[in-house]
Protein backbone atom coordinates (compact mmCIF):
# COMPACT_ATOMS: atom_id res chain seq x y z
CA UNK A 1 0.00 0.00 0.00
CA UNK A 2 1.35 3.95 -0.07
CA UNK A 3 1.53 6.41 1.79
CA UNK A 4 -1.04 9.57 1.83
CA UNK A 5 0.52 12.87 3.54
CA UNK A 6 -2.60 15.12 4.01
CA UNK A 7 -2.56 16.23 7.15
CA UNK A 8 -5.32 16.32 9.94
CA UNK A 9 -5.28 18.41 13.24
CA UNK A 10 -8.38 19.19 15.96
CA UNK A 11 -8.64 22.87 16.37
CA UNK A 12 -6.98 24.32 19.26
CA UNK A 13 -5.61 28.00 20.12
CA UNK A 14 -2.08 29.20 21.41
CA UNK A 15 -0.36 31.41 23.24
CA UNK A 16 3.15 31.43 24.14
CA UNK A 17 4.82 34.18 26.01
CA UNK A 18 7.64 34.58 28.33
CA UNK A 19 10.42 33.88 25.30
CA UNK A 20 13.15 36.25 25.70
CA UNK A 21 11.45 38.81 27.83
CA UNK A 22 13.87 41.29 29.50
CA UNK A 23 12.97 43.90 32.33
CA UNK A 24 14.13 46.90 33.76
CA UNK A 25 15.18 47.38 36.91
CA UNK A 26 14.08 50.86 38.90
CA UNK A 27 16.20 50.65 41.63
CA UNK A 28 19.56 50.25 39.56
CA UNK A 29 18.48 53.23 37.24
CA UNK A 30 18.56 56.64 37.91
CA UNK A 31 14.71 57.99 38.50
CA UNK A 32 14.93 60.08 35.73
CA UNK A 33 15.74 57.80 32.55
CA UNK A 34 13.75 55.15 31.20
CA UNK A 35 14.67 52.18 29.50
CA UNK A 36 12.06 49.96 27.20
CA UNK A 37 12.77 46.75 25.54
CA UNK A 38 10.91 44.77 22.75
CA UNK A 39 9.08 41.83 23.59
CA UNK A 40 9.20 39.11 20.64
CA UNK A 41 6.01 39.11 18.56
CA UNK A 42 3.45 36.77 19.48
CA UNK A 43 3.55 33.29 17.60
CA UNK A 44 1.12 32.78 14.94
CA UNK A 45 -2.16 31.36 16.05
CA UNK A 46 -0.73 27.66 15.62
CA UNK A 47 -3.73 26.04 16.32
CA UNK A 48 -5.65 27.74 13.38
CA UNK A 49 -3.04 27.18 10.99
CA UNK A 50 -2.89 23.25 12.23
CA UNK A 51 -6.57 22.94 11.85
CA UNK A 52 -6.59 24.29 8.13
CA UNK A 53 -4.62 21.59 6.80
CA UNK A 54 -6.09 19.02 9.60
CA UNK A 55 -9.74 19.59 8.25
CA UNK A 56 -8.31 20.14 4.46
CA UNK A 57 -8.79 23.43 4.68
CA UNK A 58 -12.78 23.80 5.57
CA UNK A 59 -13.81 21.16 3.43
CA UNK A 60 -16.70 18.36 4.02
CA UNK A 61 -15.31 15.71 2.13
CA UNK A 62 -12.84 15.67 -1.10
CA UNK A 63 -11.69 12.75 -3.96
CA UNK A 64 -7.78 13.08 -4.79
CA UNK A 65 -6.13 11.44 -7.40
CA UNK A 66 -2.18 10.51 -6.02
CA UNK A 67 1.06 8.79 -7.28
CA UNK A 68 3.87 7.61 -5.34
CA UNK A 69 7.19 7.75 -6.98
CA UNK A 70 10.02 5.80 -4.77
CA UNK A 71 13.77 5.06 -5.14
CA UNK A 72 15.87 2.97 -3.60
CA UNK A 73 19.38 2.96 -2.75
CA UNK A 74 20.11 1.70 -5.74
CA UNK A 75 18.46 3.75 -8.26
CA UNK A 76 15.42 1.26 -8.79
CA UNK A 77 12.07 3.39 -9.01
CA UNK A 78 8.67 2.30 -8.44
CA UNK A 79 5.36 4.02 -9.04
CA UNK A 80 1.92 3.31 -7.60
CA UNK A 81 -1.28 5.88 -8.37
CA UNK A 82 -4.05 5.70 -6.12
CA UNK A 83 -7.21 6.93 -4.86
CA UNK A 84 -8.48 8.88 -1.59
CA UNK A 85 -11.76 9.76 -0.66
CA UNK A 86 -12.51 11.26 2.46
CA UNK A 87 -15.28 12.65 4.47
CA UNK A 88 -15.68 14.58 7.85
CA UNK A 89 -18.72 14.86 9.97
CA UNK A 90 -18.56 15.46 13.85
CA UNK A 91 -18.74 11.99 14.52
CA UNK A 92 -15.08 11.55 13.02
CA UNK A 93 -13.80 11.51 9.52
CA UNK A 94 -14.28 8.37 7.23
CA UNK A 95 -11.48 7.27 4.08
CA UNK A 96 -11.19 5.15 1.93
CA UNK A 97 -8.11 4.40 0.17
CA UNK A 98 -7.78 2.29 -3.12
CA UNK A 99 -5.18 1.11 -5.23
CA UNK A 100 -5.30 1.98 -9.22
CA UNK A 101 -2.41 0.80 -10.90
CA UNK A 102 -0.54 -1.18 -10.76
CA UNK A 103 -3.04 -3.12 -12.28
CA UNK A 104 -1.98 -6.51 -10.76
CA UNK A 105 -2.78 -4.65 -7.26
CA UNK A 106 -6.14 -3.06 -7.83
CA UNK A 107 -8.08 -5.55 -5.60
CA UNK A 108 -6.35 -3.53 -2.55
CA UNK A 109 -8.10 -0.95 -0.34
CA UNK A 110 -8.81 0.19 3.01
CA UNK A 111 -11.49 1.51 4.97
CA UNK A 112 -10.94 3.77 7.98
CA UNK A 113 -12.79 5.74 10.48
CA UNK A 114 -10.90 7.98 12.72
CA UNK A 115 -12.81 8.71 16.01
CA UNK A 116 -12.24 11.89 18.18
CA UNK A 117 -12.02 10.48 21.32
CA UNK A 118 -10.77 6.99 20.55
CA UNK A 119 -8.57 5.25 18.45
CA UNK A 120 -9.08 4.99 14.98
CA UNK A 121 -10.65 1.52 13.14
CA UNK A 122 -9.46 -0.12 9.94
CA UNK A 123 -10.37 -2.93 7.85
CA UNK A 124 -9.13 -4.57 5.38
CA UNK A 125 -10.93 -7.79 3.26
CA UNK A 126 -9.59 -10.68 1.45
CA UNK A 127 -11.84 -11.66 -1.12
CA UNK A 128 -10.73 -14.97 -1.84
CA UNK A 129 -11.44 -16.07 1.78
CA UNK A 130 -14.51 -13.60 2.46
CA UNK A 131 -12.38 -12.79 5.46
CA UNK A 132 -12.94 -9.32 7.03
CA UNK A 133 -10.19 -7.81 9.33
CA UNK A 134 -10.06 -5.35 11.71
CA UNK A 135 -6.76 -3.26 12.24
CA UNK A 136 -5.30 -0.73 14.43
CA UNK A 137 -3.22 2.93 13.09
CA UNK A 138 0.03 0.81 14.18
CA UNK A 139 -0.52 -2.16 11.52
CA UNK A 140 2.71 -2.40 8.80
CA UNK A 141 1.59 -2.89 5.05
CA UNK A 142 3.74 -3.96 2.16
CA UNK A 143 3.94 -3.02 -1.31
CA UNK A 144 6.40 -3.34 -3.59
CA UNK A 145 9.72 -3.72 -0.92
CA UNK A 146 8.11 -0.53 1.10
CA UNK A 147 6.64 -1.22 4.06
CA UNK A 148 3.75 1.94 5.16
CA UNK A 149 1.61 2.41 8.33
CA UNK A 150 -2.71 2.40 8.47
CA UNK A 151 -1.40 6.04 9.57
CA UNK A 152 0.32 6.97 7.35
CA UNK A 153 -2.54 5.97 5.07
CA UNK A 154 -5.00 8.22 6.56
CA UNK A 155 -2.70 11.11 6.67
CA UNK A 156 -1.17 10.94 10.10
CA UNK A 157 -4.38 11.01 11.88
CA UNK A 158 -2.45 13.81 13.45
CA UNK A 159 -6.21 14.85 15.25
CA UNK A 160 -4.87 11.92 17.45
CA UNK A 161 -2.11 14.11 19.54
CA UNK A 162 -2.02 17.03 21.52
CA UNK A 163 0.36 20.17 21.02
CA UNK A 164 3.43 20.41 23.29
CA UNK A 165 5.44 23.09 22.62
CA UNK A 166 5.56 25.66 19.72
CA UNK A 167 8.65 28.31 19.03
CA UNK A 168 10.34 29.71 16.27
CA UNK A 169 13.16 28.07 15.19
CA UNK A 170 15.72 28.43 12.15
CA UNK A 171 15.91 25.75 9.50
CA UNK A 172 17.74 25.59 6.21
CA UNK A 173 17.52 29.05 6.52
CA UNK A 174 14.17 29.68 6.30
CA UNK A 175 12.27 30.80 9.58
CA UNK A 176 9.70 28.30 10.62
CA UNK A 177 7.64 27.47 14.28
CA UNK A 178 8.28 24.05 15.44
CA UNK A 179 5.04 22.56 16.96
CA UNK A 180 5.65 19.10 19.02
CA UNK A 181 3.11 16.39 19.04
CA UNK A 182 2.27 13.95 21.52
CA UNK A 183 0.21 11.04 20.81
CA UNK A 184 -3.14 11.26 23.18
CA UNK A 185 -3.62 8.42 26.20
CA UNK A 186 -4.43 4.99 25.16
CA UNK A 187 -4.59 5.48 20.96
CA UNK A 188 -2.90 2.92 18.95
CA UNK A 189 -0.50 5.00 16.46
CA UNK A 190 2.70 4.12 14.54
CA UNK A 191 3.97 7.44 16.00
CA UNK A 192 3.90 8.64 19.42
CA UNK A 193 5.69 11.52 18.60
CA UNK A 194 5.71 13.85 15.79
CA UNK A 195 7.77 17.48 15.02
CA UNK A 196 5.32 19.99 12.82
CA UNK A 197 6.76 22.93 10.93
CA UNK A 198 5.30 25.64 9.19
CA UNK A 199 6.22 28.87 7.35
CA UNK A 200 6.13 31.52 9.94
CA UNK A 201 5.85 34.15 6.74
CA UNK A 202 2.91 31.95 5.06
CA UNK A 203 2.06 29.77 7.82
CA UNK A 204 1.89 26.83 5.23
CA UNK A 205 3.23 23.63 6.36
CA UNK A 206 6.69 22.98 6.00
CA UNK A 207 7.21 19.34 6.73
CA UNK A 208 6.99 16.38 9.20
CA UNK A 209 9.06 14.23 11.39
CA UNK A 210 8.23 10.98 13.03
CA UNK A 211 9.48 9.44 15.66
CA UNK A 212 8.59 5.32 16.53
CA UNK A 213 7.89 4.70 20.10
CA UNK A 214 11.24 4.46 21.34
CA UNK A 215 11.65 7.98 20.33
CA UNK A 216 14.19 7.70 17.44
CA UNK A 217 13.58 9.48 13.79
CA UNK A 218 11.93 7.32 11.35
CA UNK A 219 11.07 9.52 8.55
CA UNK A 220 11.13 13.09 7.32
CA UNK A 221 9.24 14.68 5.07
CA UNK A 222 9.78 18.06 3.43
CA UNK A 223 5.97 20.05 1.62
CA UNK A 224 7.41 21.02 -1.66
CA UNK A 225 4.27 22.60 -3.36
CA UNK A 226 1.18 24.00 -1.33
CA UNK A 227 -1.48 25.27 -3.78
CA UNK A 228 -5.02 26.59 -3.87
CA UNK A 229 -7.37 24.44 -5.87
CA UNK A 230 -11.13 25.52 -5.42
CA UNK A 231 -10.28 27.98 -2.89
CA UNK A 232 -8.79 26.06 -0.43
CA UNK A 233 -5.22 25.08 0.92
CA UNK A 234 -3.79 22.09 -0.81
CA UNK A 235 -0.60 19.94 -0.33
CA UNK A 236 0.61 18.70 -3.91
CA UNK A 237 4.01 17.90 -3.65
CA UNK A 238 5.80 16.42 -0.66
CA UNK A 239 9.45 14.31 -0.24
CA UNK A 240 9.37 11.76 2.09
CA UNK A 241 12.87 10.12 3.40
CA UNK A 242 12.69 6.81 4.82
CA UNK A 243 15.46 6.27 7.23
CA UNK A 244 14.76 2.84 8.03
CA UNK A 245 13.82 1.18 4.80
CA UNK A 246 16.55 3.71 3.11
CA UNK A 247 14.20 5.20 0.34
CA UNK A 248 13.28 8.80 -1.56
CA UNK A 249 9.42 8.86 -2.02
CA UNK A 250 7.72 11.33 -4.04
CA UNK A 251 4.57 12.15 -2.93
CA UNK A 252 1.81 13.94 -6.16
CA UNK A 253 -0.96 14.64 -5.90
CA UNK A 254 -2.28 14.84 -9.02
CA UNK A 255 -6.16 15.84 -9.73
CA UNK A 256 -8.41 16.66 -6.32
CA UNK A 257 -12.30 17.68 -6.04
CA UNK A 258 -14.07 18.86 -2.55
CA UNK A 259 -17.53 19.02 -1.28
CA UNK A 260 -19.21 16.68 -4.04
CA UNK A 261 -21.50 15.37 -1.70
CA UNK A 262 -19.78 11.84 -1.07
CA UNK A 263 -22.32 9.69 0.32
CA UNK A 264 -22.44 7.55 3.61
CA UNK A 265 -22.37 4.68 1.55
CA UNK A 266 -19.09 4.93 0.19
CA UNK A 267 -17.62 4.36 3.91
CA UNK A 268 -19.21 1.08 4.77
CA UNK A 269 -17.93 -2.52 5.24
CA UNK A 270 -20.52 -3.81 2.66
CA UNK A 271 -18.87 -1.28 0.14
CA UNK A 272 -15.02 -2.35 0.81
CA UNK A 273 -16.03 -6.20 0.35
CA UNK A 274 -18.41 -5.11 -2.91
CA UNK A 275 -15.16 -3.21 -4.25
CA UNK A 276 -12.38 -5.70 -3.71
CA UNK A 277 -14.56 -8.54 -4.64
CA UNK A 278 -15.69 -6.88 -7.99
CA UNK A 279 -11.63 -5.28 -8.58
CA UNK A 280 -11.04 -9.23 -7.74
CA UNK A 281 -13.29 -10.95 -10.01
CA UNK A 282 -12.05 -8.50 -12.91
CA UNK A 283 -8.32 -9.58 -12.66
CA UNK A 284 -8.93 -13.05 -12.43
CA UNK A 285 -11.09 -12.85 -15.79
CA UNK A 286 -8.25 -10.87 -17.39
CA UNK A 287 -5.42 -13.50 -16.31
Amino acid sequence: MIRHLSIFFTIMAVCIGGIGLAACSTTSQPANRSETTTAPAPLPDVGMMIARVAGQDGCKDFTASMQMISEDEKGKKDQVDFKVQRKYSPAGVSTFVSVVSPREDSDKAILAIEYPDRSTEAFSYLAGLDKLTKIGSDRQLGFRGAKVSIQELLGMELGQYDRKNAERVEKDNRKLIRVELIAKTDRILAYPRIIAFFNEADQQPAGFDLYDSKDELQKSAVVVEVKKIQGRQTITNVTINDLQQKLKLQLITREVAYDKGLSDRLFTVDNLKNFISGASRQLDSSR
